[in-house]
């Protein structure tokens, strides 16, 4: 990854190396995929797939990752001339992927543009909010990479007495300064004001379950708040521009959500869940799902919901969580990669592509 002064960060363009013990290259547009050739051949249909990390695939080989799971399966459905470009970047979320689709949406001229929607990307909205450059229309121009303000924003509050309230402000200030910073990373830092991530009992014991700020995952948590329904508010006007900007481009637009191991499995993940504040327990909530209906229902762009094929297979033996991160193992990213393919055809967004009984097997 290099720092992007318009999308915070981004792939080197033609990197080759070996990331997580897999072979590992990147395209001259700086995404983990072959060149395409611009405009498509005749009898193509180019399907834009943006992401997170979950998405670009790092730990898989190439072809474990969603999208080439999504080409696969495509391709065994009779799906005829159908190519998925993999424009996953880690830790991109509506905001980023708003001016990574204008970026590079001209240059690929996708057909279909699908965004794999992640349970953190409400939070990572949030963060890049406060430090994007933004139009008259409050939507971003772009997010220049600013570590000593996003560290700021991400520093958990220290804990202190009711008495001592008073000193938030201070503590605001302080924690913009780069001494201060380092000092909160050391393990005297830590030892003193507490861990830097949260577990979820530091969460309960600070109040701050369900605060996007601080609770990476709180949109998955079956509780409502008014910093969640903010983060929606901001990341539903995201989604809504990325609709808007796929049509100005010839291009359709789809939603996919996708599961955590949590919202799967009470016992998936046991490493990952613990280090975003996830205690040991299935959390069923259907608030995210729903909210991400109600934005493609007002901004017109369906959601591909993807849950229930987790849970399916989920009752099998394989895995597919990491166990010491939120990751997908390569049977988690085969079933993504998959269901997505399926319920693309199913709700007839790809041309030459016939809906069988069953087809989503």
């Amino acid at each position: 990854m290099v720092p992007d002064p318009v999308l915070h960060h981004r792939i080197r363009p033609n990197f080759s190396g070996i990331v997580q013990g897999h072979p590992y290259r990147a395209n001259s547009l700086g995404l983990r995929d072959r060149e395409y050739p611009v405009p498509p051949p005749p009898g193509t249909f180019r399907i834009l797939m943006l992401g997170d990390s979950f998405t670009e695939g790092g730990g898989l080989a190439v072809e474990d990752t969603v999208p080439r799971r999504a080409e696969a399966r495509l391709a065994a459905r009779g799906c005829r001339g159908h190519e998925v470009v993999n424009a996953g970047v880690a830790s991109y979320s509506p905001i980023l992927q708003y001016l990574q689709l204008r970026e590079i949406g001209p240059r690929l001229q996708p057909h279909l543009v699908v965004l794999n929607f992640d349970m953190t990307d409400v939070h990572d909205d949030l963060i890049r909010s406060y430090i994007a450059r933004r139009d008259d229309d409050d939507l971003p121009i772009a997010v220049p990479a600013d570590r000593r303000r996003e560290t700021a924003l991400l520093l958990p509050p220290v804990r202190k007495p009711r008495r001592l309230r008073f000193l938030r402000h201070a503590e605001r200030v302080l924690n913009e300064m780069v001494l201060y910073q380092q000092f909160r990373k050391s393990r005297v830092g830590r030892r003193l004001f507490g861990p830097l991530n949260l577990g979820p009992d530091d969460l309960f014991r600070q109040g701050l379950l369900g605060h996007v700020r601080y609770d990476r995952l709180a949109i998955t948590r079956d509780r409502d708040s008014a910093s969640i329904r903010r983060g929606w508010r901001r990341t539903g006007r995201y989604l809504a521009a990325i609709r808007k900007l796929a049509a100005s481009q010839g291009a359709g637009f789809a939603l996919v959500v996708y599961p955590h191991a949590h919202q799967v499995s009470a016992t998936a993940s046991p490493g990952g869940r613990y280090v975003f504040g996830i205690g040991p327990s299935l959390f069923a909530s259907e608030r995210p799902f729903e909210a991400l209906r109600r934005i493609g229902s007002q901004a017109g762009f369906p959601v591909i919901d993807v849950r229930e094929a987790f849970r399916r297979r989920a009752e099998d033996a394989d895995e597919l969580f990491r166990a010491d991160d939120i990751h997908h193992t390569p049977e988690g990213a085969r079933v993504l990669g998959e269901a997505l393919a399926d319920g693309l055809v199913e709700r007839r967004l790809l041309p030459r592509c016939a809906v069988s009984p069953g087809g989503s097997g």
